[in-house]
């Protein structure tokens, strides 16, 4: 990374803590509000003419900091407005793929005001173990080792916040088979999430405000969980033996692929995002299957349930399984399906004053950073919001 990428970088990180100078936040003020003057004027332009153009429009944004001459009433010449767009792509590449920032696609200009009066932590492993017979175990303060004893399995919690139901080897019987058929869910809150090692060897990630109830053995022809919130799978294949993935208003049958629900009881339909293999999806509600409406779906592909409508719409699985990956990530999404991610995570409530804004969200924020970050990166695109008590206030 050469030092102008480090200094870029250096700054907006900075600016998410509340530590840069206002010099430096009108640095890089100049750069989100030029963004939309000059993007339609770039094509034709080469890598080592942008490059030119980079450093003009750097130079001039720094001799009108040192001046004091407000940037965000610079009139720039044709010249000027290509530079100025130039420099605000690549370096909002930048911020893209260092995971680090957020722009605007909407039109109107910044109007940046923090007013934080405390920090709000992310999220952790947080999730709760409620056996089959009603007893509950609260994972994130359980010891690791053996949790439960069920039927013909044991459930181990590991030293990395993970859960495992592992298969006995010996003592086997019928009473203990019985036992093994029985449900036991794992709960995760907002500011939560978890994962789990099903019987079979398949692996599920749960996001925060989701749950899976699962047997610690799959008896008979099928494997089954059920689900609510959102889950990544990654099934252990066995052709003779399908694995259904039910939430409330479909059901997922595979035999081995990596894929993500999306079934939270807020957002606007059920999604289903596949990265590997195959899989079929049914609507119906409480498991049951309407075979003649299933779609099935292939690699960075989607199938979306809104009402009684099936699609299959062409997906970004990196943005599908991007909360498991450890970031958000928004393309184009509006403010009130970001507001319902950040939400979900940070354990916080959201209040809109005022009509809601209707802009438009593209890029990528770590999940690590408290929520106090998100919002200084929120508000580069224009989006004004604060912290009071456990609750954010987005006003327009």
């Amino acid at each position: 990374m050469n030092m102008e990428k480090k200094e870029f970088l250096r700054i907006l990180e900075k600016y998410q803590k509340g530590q840069a100078s206002a010099e430096e936040e009108k640095f890089l003020h100049a750069y989100y509000n030029l963004f939309d003057s000059g993007e339609h004027i770039l094509h034709g332009f080469n890598s080592s003419a942008k490059e030119d153009l980079k450093n003009s429009i750097r130079s001039e944004i720094r001799s009108r900091i040192e001046t004091g001459e407000p940037t965000s009433r610079i009139r720039w010449n044709y010249f000027r407005i290509t530079a100025a767009a130039a420099a605000v792509l690549i370096l909002g590449s930048f911020i893209y793929y260092f995971y680090s920032g957020l722009t605007l696609t909407g039109k109107q200009e910044p109007k940046v005001a923090v007013h934080k009066q405390h920090d709000i932590a992310p999220g952790s492993n947080k999730a709760v173990l409620t056996l089959a017979n009603g007893s509950t175990i609260v994972l994130d303060n359980a010891k690791n080792g053996v949790l439960a004893k069920q039927g013909s399995a044991e459930i181990h919690k590991t030293a990395d916040g993970k859960v495992i139901i592992e298969a006995l080897r010996s003592g086997y019987n019928e009473q203990q088979s019985i036992a093994s058929t029985q449900l036991n869910t794992i709960s995760t809150p907002r500011g939560g999430q978890y994962q789990l090692t099903l019987p079979d060897g398949s692996e599920v990630w749960l996001n925060s405000a989701s749950s899976i109830r699962f047997p610690t053995a799959f008896k008979g022809n099928e494997r089954k969980v059920e689900i609510t919130g959102e889950a990544y799978f990654e099934i252990t294949k066995n052709k003779s033996k399908p694995f259904l993935v039910v939430s409330a208003r479909q059901t997922v049958e595979v035999l081995g692929t990596h894929f993500n629900v999306n079934a939270y009881e807020d957002e606007d339909g059920t999604k289903t995002t596949l990265l590997e293999g195959s899989v079929r999806v049914s609507p119906g509600a409480g498991g049951s299957k309407d075979q003649s409406r299933s779609v099935t779906i292939k690699p960075g592909e989607q199938a979306r349930l809104k009402g009684q409508a099936l699609l299959v719409v062409n997906a970004d699985p990196e943005g599908a399984v991007a909360w498991k990956n450890g970031y958000f990530k928004f393309d184009r999404e509006n403010v009130q399906s970001v507001m319902r991610q950040i939400s979900r995570w940070y354990d916080v409530d959201v209040e809109y004053r005022g009509k809601i804004p209707e802009d438009e969200l593209v890029g990528k924020i770590k999940r690590t950073v408290s929520v106090s970050g998100v919002l200084r990166i929120l508000e580069l695109g224009n989006v004004n919001c604060w912290v009071e008590g456990r609750k954010i206030i987005v006003k327009n």
